[in-house]
C-alpha cells in the first residue's frame, strides 16, 4: 500500500484523484486517456492512411502530456507525504501547559492593532536543523500558546511557520481559528478563501465548514445587534 502512492504518478492526474480526490485529477486522467488512445490509433490502425507528420505529432503530444503529468504526480505525492508526516509528528507531541498565560494583555494588544516591539521575546528558541523541523517546532510552540490563550505569541509563531512553509495547512487552519477568537472576522474569511485554494485542503473540509458556520453565526448576531441599536 505504501508504494501505491508512487504508482499513481505513472498515469497523469491519478495522484490528484487518488490522494486528494480532486475532480481536476479525473479530468487530466481522462484527457490523457483520450490523447494516448488517439496516438495509438493513428500509429497502428491508421498507418498509411494519414500523414506521418500527423502520427509523429500525436506521439509527441502524448509523450509531453505523460511527462508533464508524471512530474505533477511526483510533486503532488511528495507534498501529500510531507503533510501526512507533519500531521503524524504533531499529533504525537506532548503539549507543555506548565507556563502561566497573561490572556487579557495579549488579547487587548491584538484588538487595538498594536505591534510587538521586540518579537524575539515571543518566539521560543529552537535549533535550526531543517526546514521541516523548524516548521514543526514553530507549529507546536504556536499550538501550545494557543491552548494557553497567548494569542499574540501564537500569531507570531504561526506567521513564522507559514513564512518557512506556506503550504502548511495545519498552521493555516490554526491561524483561521485564532483570527476568529480575536474578532478579526474579515481576515478569517480571507484566510478561509486562501486555504481552499491549496492542494490537500479537501481533507480539512469538516474543520473549514465548522469555522464558516461559527463566523456566520457571529456575524449574524453582530448584524442583528446593529439593527436593534439603529431601531
Amino acid at each position: 500500500m505504501k508504494h501505491l502512492k508512487w504508482i499513481t504518478c505513472i498515469w497523469p492526474g491519478l495522484s490528484r484523484l487518488w490522494l486528494h480526490g480532486q475532480w481536476t485529477g479525473l479530468a487530466i486522467a481522462a484527457g490523457f486517456g483520450v490523447i494516448f488512445n488517439l496516438a495509438i490509433i493513428l500509429e497502428f490502425q491508421l498507418a498509411g492512411e494519414v500523414y506521418e507528420s500527423v502520427q509523429a505529432a500525436s506521439l509527441l503530444v502524448a509523450l509531453a502530456f505523460w511527462i508533464g503529468g508524471c512530474l505533477d504526480g511526483i510533486i503532488v505525492t511528495v507534498f501529500y507525504r510531507r503533510q501526512k508526516k507533519l500531521s503524524q509528528q504533531r499529533h504525537s507531541e506532548v503539549i507543555d501547559t506548565t507556563k502561566v498565560a497573561d490572556d487579557s494583555e495579549n488579547l487587548a494588544n491584538i484588538n487595538d492593532g498594536k505591534k510587538l516591539d521586540d518579537s524575539s521575546d515571543a518566539v521560543e528558541e529552537f535549533t535550526p536543523e531543517s526546514s521541516q523541523t523548524i516548521t514543526d517546532d514553530l507549529f507546536i510552540q504556536a499550538r501550545n500558546q494557543y491552548l494557553k490563550g497567548n494569542w499574540l505569541k501564537c500569531e507570531i509563531l504561526l506567521d513564522s511557520a507559514l513564512e518557512e512553509f506556506p503550504g502548511d495547512l495545519e498552521s493555516r487552519l490554526l491561524l483561521i481559528s485564532l483570527l476568529r477568537l480575536t474578532k478579526r472576522y474579515e481576515d478569517a474569511l480571507v484566510e478561509i478563501t486562501q486555504f481552499q485554494k491549496w492542494d490537500g485542503a479537501e481533507k480539512w473540509d469538516f474543520e473549514i465548514t465548522r469555522e464558516v458556520e461559527l463566523l456566520d453565526r457571529i456575524l449574524s448576531k453582530l448584524e442583528d445587534s446593529e439593527i436593534t441599536q439603529a431601531a
